[in-house]
Parts: C-alpha cells; sequence; structure tokens
C-alpha cells in the first residue's frame, strides 16, 4: 500500500485572476509535483484541471511523464458558467465532485489521500504518516468567520477551513464524498464559500488541527506568498 494518494486541483491555463501567464503556472505546477516526490516518494497524482481552455498538449504530456494523471474537467458548462459569473465555490465544487465520482470508479489503496492546490509546494512543515491523524481529517488550525455575525448565524458556519492543503485518512473518503452536495448546497443557498462550509459539515468528524500544515507558494491574483 502507497503512503498517499495526492488530489491536485488546478488550472493550467487561466483568462484572467492571476499575475502569472501559463508558462508560469506550468513551472509551479513542475515544482509542486518534485515537491510531492521530495516529501512523499509513496505516492499517485491525481490532477483534476478546470482550465476555461484545454490546456496545452506539451504541458499535460511532461506532467503525464512525471506521474500525473490528469482528467480534464473544464469542459462542462456548470463549471464554465459559474466561473464566468465569478462563483468560484460553486464551480469547485462540480470539479470537485466530477473527480470523486471518477476516483471512486479507479479507487486506488493508500494510507492517506492528500488534497493540494497546484502551483503551492510541500515543504519542511509536512509530517508523513504521523499516528495521531489516523481516522481523520487533517486541516491547519480553523480561522475565525469574517462574515457578518447574521449571515454566520444563517448559515451556520462561523469559522473556516484554509483548504490550499489537507488530508485525511482514505477510510475517510467515503465520508467526505458524501458531502460534496451539502457543501454545494451551502455555497448555493448561503452564499458562502467552501472555506467556511467545510469547516460547518466536517467538524463534527475527527479532525486534526494543525499550527503549521506544510505548504508554501503564493496566491495566484496578486502573488501574495503564504507558509501554512
Amino acid at each position: 500500500m502507497i503512503d498517499g494518494v495526492f488530489f491536485i486541483n488546478h488550472a493550467l491555463s487561466v483568462n484572467q485572476l492571476s499575475v502569472y501567464n501559463d508558462e508560469q503556472r506550468f513551472q509551479q505546477t513542475i515544482e509542486t509535483i518534485n515537491s510531492i516526490d521530495k516529501y512523499c516518494p509513496s505516492n499517485k497524482k491525481f490532477m483534476f484541471d478546470s482550465s476555461p481552455n484545454i490546456p496545452k498538449d506539451e504541458y499535460t504530456k511532461h506532467l503525464n511523464s512525471m506521474g500525473v494523471n490528469i482528467l480534464y474537467v473544464g469542459q462542462e458548462p456548470a463549471i464554465k458558467n459559474y466561473s464566468n459569473a465569478g462563483a468560484r465555490s460553486l464551480a469547485e465544487c462540480i470539479a470537485f465532485n466530477i473527480f470523486l465520482d471518477w476516483f471512486k470508479e479507479n479507487k486506488i489503496d493508500s494510507k492517506r489521500i492528500y488534497k493540494l492546490s497546484g502551483r503551492y509546494q510541500i515543504n519542511d512543515n509536512f509530517v508523513l504518516n504521523d499516528e495521531s491523524h489516523k481516522d481523520a481529517f487533517v486541516f491547519a488550525n480553523a480561522l475565525d468567520s469574517w462574515m457578518s455575525k447574521s449571515q454566520q448565524e444563517q448559515s451556520g458556519a462561523d469559522k473556516l477551513y484554509r483548504l490550499r492543503f489537507w488530508h485525511m485518512d482514505s477510510n475517510c473518503f467515503d465520508i467526505f464524498h458524501g458531502k460534496m452536495k451539502l457543501i454545494f448546497n451551502d455555497c448555493a443557498n448561503f452564499g458562502i464559500d467552501v472555506e467556511h462550509s467545510y469547516y460547518k459539515n466536517l467538524n463534527m468528524h475527527k479532525v486534526v488541527e494543525v499550527e503549521k500544515i506544510g505548504l508554501s507558494g503564493h496566491i495566484a491574483p496578486t502573488g501574495e506568498y503564504v507558509n501554512e
């Protein structure tokens, strides 16, 4: 059994909302893959790409050669429509759920499942095979909500999880998969983002929160550096 399966959500090609061009994003993605192989050598990597246009063939072939299995979901009309409307969370939920449905049919046994946003890198704060993580979801420490009190009360979400990098025991997969419809409905009905809805829907399960989850990189819209 391998140590980790990595779900990498990404858009190799973007039309807007990024200070980085496609070539820069591709090079950053290579660094992402290299960091996975460095810190978790026994792995399988899966990328679900929601680019509005099909990424360059040379990019996907290179990533395939690095052991990345790519599922392109950007052709889905709902994803395009929500993305064009600026409804990031709704588009993200649909993309992830399509991938999860596909993965369930092609499931691979592993100790843990890691979700990593493309272009970020795993760093020395990452801990592999920590026994305290068994049967649990692991997130960086939850943050207090920035929403108004009335919106917190209406939605039932008063905190949020950062989602650039998080992971779960493989036996939590079905729990998480089952939550995706609820997460989508929260975002659609209450106008909250996925970060708030993940907290609302997962915090009642076994969750381990850590000060540093082991991720660093630059946020696409601003170039701001984060180390979580």
